[in-house]
């Protein structure tokens, strides 16, 4: 690591990082509880073909068939 920063740079850099994800949290919950937008979910078939994609999984060494 490198050396040990002053207490200024240190508040500095935590608002450097925080307020990023502050505003890109905040602007998530806005739109879904405001403007209400539905929350995202993965899409998965998993109960018609899940252990099928599984097996594929292991059959082709991580890769999964091409569909």
């Amino acid at each position: 690591m490198g050396s040990k920063l002053p207490p200024q740079a240190q508040r500095w850099r935590i608002i450097i990082f925080t307020l990023p994800i502050i505003g890109v949290t905040s602007f998530v919950l806005y739109k879904r509880l405001v403007l209400g937008e539905p929350r995202r979910t993965l899409p998965t078939d998993l109960d018609k073909h899940g252990h099928e994609k599984v097996a594929d999984i292991y059959i082709s060494g991580g890769e999964g068939k091409s569909s």
